[in-house]
């Protein structure tokens, strides 16, 4: 009796520690499981959409900026793309430039020695270049011959659009000079929403003289208080503005100092009132945009103007005329030149 009372008690033991080994082991491997379960869910995006494992970032469409833009070493950026219109031309082939300046006080070249800014210096690197130019607006504006412009002092962005809608379709300019968005940042108007007024302008221009290319500009550095980080965010709506281009002619030129580029105006080439630039300054914007319009050329988005009876050269007819000016601009506030001691920047050369 004692024996089967043994006995009955061995295998009882055996079955408990059966019973704990298999619990044990089950518990083991429930574990197991659930860390490399959580192990690959954590692991970012493990599997394309597809099934297919190429282990980098899978983020979706909307989270994606737009594409990258094209940016030479000079801060001339293009949308991405190498689109040309079938009906290019060439600087070379003898294409002028009928170029229309649009834009405020800065495109006027007020406080500039000869109240022409960057526009006399630019126009004569194009000439110099045997490129035939006419510059064309309902203004005029400084001490030069062809100083025709759309420019108007004090004016915004929607400002200077509705100007441009009573000239550009009867002159149908080639090529236009955009440089306009330092009021927003001056009068604190519009400061959000500039890039998108700069967009509604920008295509207006492009479809109501459809063979012409666009070069804008970002605002140049302010030492207005507190405007600057005004002007910084409006030129970073123009960064992301020029991506939207693709396909189109159009060309943003970097102005601010603040993206490393060489050769811009800084805060010692503008003048005692914060925003415009001394005649250095000036010339450096020149420079630019006679880059600018090479670059242009060189992507095959320059095209023969309309004939509408305009002169090539926009100084025929007015080589025994007085230079006209529209009104005097604005006296100075200091005695300060208007000249900066800064040695010339160099020439541009033929591309």
């Amino acid at each position: 009796m004692d024996e089967k009372k043994s006995w009955s008690s061995r295998l009882s033991f055996f079955r408990t520690k059966k019973a704990i080994f298999t619990l044990t082991a089950l518990v083991i491997v429930s574990v197991v499981l659930i860390a490399l379960g959580a192990t690959h869910v954590l692991q970012p995006n493990s599997s394309g959409i597809n099934g297919d494992n190429d282990g980098g970032n899978n983020n979706n469409d909307d989270d994606q900026p737009l594409a990258d833009v094209n940016i030479t070493a000079d801060g001339i950026s293009t949308a991405p793309g190498n689109w040309k219109p079938e009906n290019s031309s060439s600087l070379a082939d003898g294409t002028p430039l009928r170029i229309m300046p649009l834009g405020a006080s800065l495109v006027r070249g007020e406080f500039s020695t000869t109240l022409t800014g960057f526009r006399e210096t630019m126009r004569k690197e194009l000439v110099d270049l045997g490129i035939p130019v006419n510059l064309v607006g309902s203004q005029r504006f400084g001490d030069m011959l062809d100083n025709d412009l759309e420019a108007y002092g004090g004016n915004r962005v929607d400002q200077i659009h509705e100007h441009s809608t009573h000239i550009v379709p009867q002159l149908q300019p080639n090529l236009f000079l955009v440089q306009v968005g330092s009021n927003n940042a001056l009068q604190k108007r519009d400061v959000n929403v500039t890039g998108a007024q700069m967009e509604d302008f920008i295509d207006y221009l492009l479809d109501t003289s459809p063979l012409s290319t666009v070069i804008f500009s970002t605002c140049l550095t302010n030492t207005v208080p507190d405007t600057e980080p005004m002007i910084l965010d409006i030129n970073q709506q123009y960064r992301e503005l020029i991506k939207k281009y693709e396909g189109k002619p159009v060309l943003l030129v970097e102005m601010h100092p603040s993206e490393g580029f060489p050769d811009r105006p800084q805060v010692a080439d503008i003048g005692p009132d914060g925003t415009h630039p001394y005649d250095y300054g000036y010339d450096l914007m020149a420079h630019l945009y006679t880059k600018s319009i090479q670059e242009a050329d060189r992507k095959g988005y320059l095209r023969w103007p309309v004939e509408n009876g305009l002169e090539k050269d926009g100084e025929a007819g007015r080589a025994d005329e007085t230079s006209a000016t529209s009104e005097l601009p604005p006296a100075t506030s200091s005695g300060v030149s208007k000249t900066s001691s800064t040695p010339a920047p160099t020439t541009i050369a033929p591309s």
